[in-house]
């Protein structure tokens, strides 16, 4: 008996904005999620002449969008291969929504290779964790069409192909927080989030509801809109009488900031910068042994793209 392993699996995306399509494998974590449902409707079956028919019949015809998950390892790259699902996330297309891409588990320890696909993937969440002196992730997740499982040869066009090697990992070594222009000391670590809203276009029909006898014929998602964005986020730091900083925004609040995180290896090398101009934030104490602070944020402003404001 031989069962799959997730540890024996490669996460490649591929990016078919161009023709050929160019092939990125992506270094992630072990906490990797594909997975797809199919809508089930309940039929009453309870009659005048079938008293004890009790339990529902059921309708099956189409499926609910494909979700997916994965932490990204941030890393020290010029070339950003390994942070292409970041560039999806954050950047419009010209048409003002987001641009999509396919999605690829491969299993290679089988013999043919086993293979997972989700087309017309879609970024709808980012999360980057920022801790004080380790390794800063981006959690990644999203949806898409349809996930497909198959077997064979998993081949693509090396010339489409391209990965990050030799890989020095992103570590927050050096680490600068700035809130309204003002640099905060005694950090203890940030996160910030990004959360694309998205709404799949209903696609069933009478025809299509009535040929869906099995899960190859029933009906999958195929159109998005993006409805909002979000970009938020938290900072923690330690409360030190010795410093202003660190003391005198208890319980405070503003609007119309700039907001700046810069996370690296260096003070001349930073892995990820984020400079958020236009945000508001509101404070809050929190008790334990050592008494800390949380800045919770959002941007207010409307940037013609995203990418401007972030570094990585």
């Amino acid at each position: 008996m031989s069962f799959e392993f997730l540890r024996n699996g490669v996460l490649f995306l591929e990016d078919t904005r161009s023709s050929p399509s160019t092939f990125y494998k992506l270094h992630v974590g072990n906490d990797l999620s594909l997975t797809q449902t199919f809508k089930q409707e309940g039929l009453a079956k309870r009659t005048l002449h079938a008293k004890t028919a009790l339990f529902e019949g059921s309708s099956i015809h189409s499926a609910n969008p494909a979700e997916f998950s994965f932490t990204l390892l941030m890393i020290d790259e010029a070339s950003l291969h390994q942070h292409i699902p970041i560039q999806f996330g954050l950047n419009y297309n010209n048409s003002g929504t987001l641009d999509t891409f396919s999605l690829y588990y491969v299993n290679t320890a089988n013999t043919p290779d086993v293979q997972y696909k989700i087309e017309k993937c879609v970024i709808t969440g980012i999360t980057f964790t920022i801790p004080r002196a380790g390794f800063i992730l981006a959690s990644i997740t999203g949806q898409g069409s349809r996930l497909i499982r198959s077997t064979g040869t998993y081949t693509y066009s090396d010339a489409g192909y391209t990965e990050s090697v030799n890989l020095t990992f992103a570590v927050s070594k050096e680490f600068k927080v700035s809130v309204d222009s003002q640099d905060l000391p005694h950090i203890l670590g940030a996160s910030l989030e990004l959360q694309n809203n998205i709404t799949w276009v209903e696609n069933a029909t009478i025809h299509a509801t009535r040929n869906a006898v099995d899960a190859s014929s029933s009906i999958y998602p195929t159109q998005f809109v993006l409805s909002d964005r979000s970009l938020g986020g938290s900072i923690q730091q330690y409360v030190a009488q010795s410093s202003a900083q660190a003391n005198t925004n208890i319980l405070t609040w503003k609007e119309n900031i700039p907001i700046s995180i810069r996370a690296g290896l260096s003070s001349s090398n930073y892995q990820l910068q984020a400079n958020l101009t236009g945000c508001s934030f509101t404070n809050r104490p929190a008790f334990g042994e050592v008494l800390t602070q949380s800045y919770d944020f959002r941007l207010m402003s409307n940037p013609s793209n995203l990418s401007s404001l972030f570094t990585y």
